[in-house]
């Protein structure tokens, strides 16, 4: 009797939570968005649009990213003009002259609805009282943005989270970079074919860079991201095989909010901090040039 107690109060503080919208469980755990659906509605959207290609840019030249910036109206996550961080990052970015590009690795929102997806498009659109020049930004779908049934508004903001982006420099290099889906801890049978595909043309391309947002390596605790976990232990394996026999030049993630670095078949993985992270939020700014350089910048919070 005391365990059938026990199992209906929790039942009860569960619906309680969900009915108050700040713990949607039915929302987390029964997740309606698939990502073999997911990926064939990406990849559909694609063959619609030209493939994105950025000319002319310095041969020596840097991409900024970030991650989990976690947008919710809820929360008091929300864009705040100059203090806000994602805003912070974006504006950096536009306002270096060596940069060509800004990557998100997911995780926009933190919350059910379309407001998160509204205020990332909203703080990343270019303000030209603050910013020189109007670069783009490339973002990935995460498990927070697939959450609540959340995939739809992701498209409705961004179109697609299974893309390429070609960036063709002054000097004839061209670098690639490969943008995919994992918001379910999956990249799934499709989209990893895809991916295979892709890889096929890298010895045309200087650099190659795979942007993704769930971290292979978990490997300590977090209590922020406790919930999380690794891709499935033979996909993670087939995964950085197919890094390492491409010769991938890095793979650039988020999800677990600590930055970390691992190499693995001589790959570099690099995983950036929570971009909302109340001590020392801070963001990557990778140069490519004769080698691939990379330094985490830490956001001025006294601005906040």
């Amino acid at each position: 009797m005391k365990r059938l107690t026990y199992i209906l109060l929790l039942a009860a503080s569960l619906m309680l939570a969900s009915s108050c919208n700040r713990l949607d469980v039915l929302g987390m755990v029964i997740n309606r968005s698939d990502t073999e659906e997911r990926v064939a509605d990406w990849l559909d959207w694609n063959s619609q649009h030209d493939p994105i290609v950025l000319d002319n840019a310095p041969d020596e030249y840097c991409f900024y990213s970030c991650s989990d910036s976690h947008y919710s109206e809820r929360d008091s996550i929300a864009p705040q003009g100059p203090k806000d961080r994602l805003y912070q990052y974006i504006t950096a970015m536009r306002n270096d002259p060596k940069a060509v590009l800004a990557i998100h690795a997911g995780d926009l929102v933190n919350e059910s609805g379309e407001a998160g997806f509204r205020m990332t498009e909203e703080a990343l659109r270019f303000n030209p009282d603050t910013q020189a020049s109007d670069k783009p930004c490339f973002p990935v779908i995460g498990n927070h943005d697939v959450y609540f049934d959340c995939a739809a508004f992701f498209k409705q903001y961004f179109h697609t989270s299974t893309y390429t982006v070609t960036v063709n420099t002054a000097g004839g290099f061209k670098d690639l970079f490969i943008f995919l889906d994992s918001g379910n801890g999956t990249h799934g049978k499709r989209q990893l074919e895809w991916l295979e595909t892709q890889l096929r043309q890298r010895n045309e391309y200087r650099y190659c860079f795979v942007i993704s947002h769930n971290w292979l390596f978990r490997t300590t605790y977090n209590p922020t991201t406790t919930p999380a976990a690794n891709l499935p232990e033979d996909e993670q394996y087939a995964f950085m095989d197919l890094m390492a026999r491409n010769d991938v030049t890095m793979v650039l993630m988020g999800h677990f909010h600590y930055r970390e670095t691992k190499t693995f078949g001589g790959v570099k993985y690099v995983m950036t901090d929570n971009l909302n992270d109340p001590a020392e939020a801070s963001y990557l700014v990778v140069r490519c040039a004769d080698k691939v350089t990379y330094e985490y910048r830490v956001l001025d919070l006294d601005n906040e």
